[in-house]
């Protein structure tokens, strides 16, 4: 990972996510969109953290602390994948999946977590995770997880 960036009296989350809404360029030369990668988690320091390495992966990132605001902006679209923590203060983010996928949605949702619970781990494939990692694998995992969830994005229904 790279070094912090300097907030400048920005918090975490303003200082990283104009970096991550650049554009690149396709092979083609023509601009292409970043896929747009939302990393939910109550916690400020691991959100910066992944939505540092979701940056440098070529992803722009939506950081957000909950999983209501999380189907809030489903809603609006324009989601291809979600990084989705178990525990939050006012969420629980197994429960949160299982409302999305209900209700149609079907943006590849990878549950993290730091408990390896074999039963939490039952309750996220059966509510529709794409994955269960714990979240000091993530960062590790991180370039295959979007290898193989990213491709399916033209797939993707959202709320």
């Amino acid at each position: 990972m790279n070094s912090p960036l300097p907030l400048q009296g920005r918090s975490v989350q303003q200082a990283i996510v104009p970096i991550a809404t650049q554009v690149g360029m396709a092979s083609d030369g023509a601009v292409a969109a970043r896929p747009t990668v939302s990393i939910v988690d109550d916690d400020p320091n691991i959100r910066a953290m992944v939505a540092e390495e979701l940056a440098d992966s070529g992803c722009e990132v939506v950081a957000l602390t909950n999983g209501h605001d999380l189907e809030k902006r489903l809603a609006e679209g324009g989601i291809d994948l979600v990084f989705l923590d178990v525990q939050m203060h006012d969420c629980d983010g197994i429960e949160c999946l299982g409302d999305l996928r209900s209700r149609g949605c079907t943006v590849p949702v990878v549950i993290f977590t730091s408990l390896n619970d074999p039963e939490r781990r039952r309750q996220a494939q059966e509510a529709g995770a794409d994955d269960y990692v714990l979240k000091h694998e993530l960062l590790d995992r991180l370039p295959a997880l979007l290898e193989r969830l990213l491709p399916r994005r033209s797939e993707n229904r959202h709320l």
